[in-house]
């Protein structure tokens, strides 16, 4: 008697793993941070015993983009091209 109630197994893709992109934060995502923390805070979203742990992360994101502002660019010199001060 032959067992025809055999399992076969069913082929398998080679396990893919998905790509997933490393995440980057900017200063300006830190900054909408900040700004979240605000805005909640003036509408009362806070309750008074979690005021001490968000005064204290809105602290440190203050001081980490104080310390890590981008160095603002200097716009560049005129330099002028009406020749000022030349006598012809």
């Amino acid at each position: 008697m032959t067992d025809d109630n055999k399992e076969i197994p069913m082929p398998t893709k080679a396990e893919e793993k998905p790509t997933v992109e490393p995440v980057t934060l900017t200063i300006a995502d830190i900054n909408i941070c900040k700004t979240i923390i605000e805005t909640a805070s003036e509408r009362g979203a806070f309750k008074a015993d979690e005021l001490q742990m968000v005064g204290l992360t809105y602290n440190r994101i203050s001081q980490w983009l104080i310390e890590n502002k981008l160095p603002e660019e200097e716009p560049p010199e005129e330099t002028s091209s009406d020749n000022q001060g030349e006598e012809k």
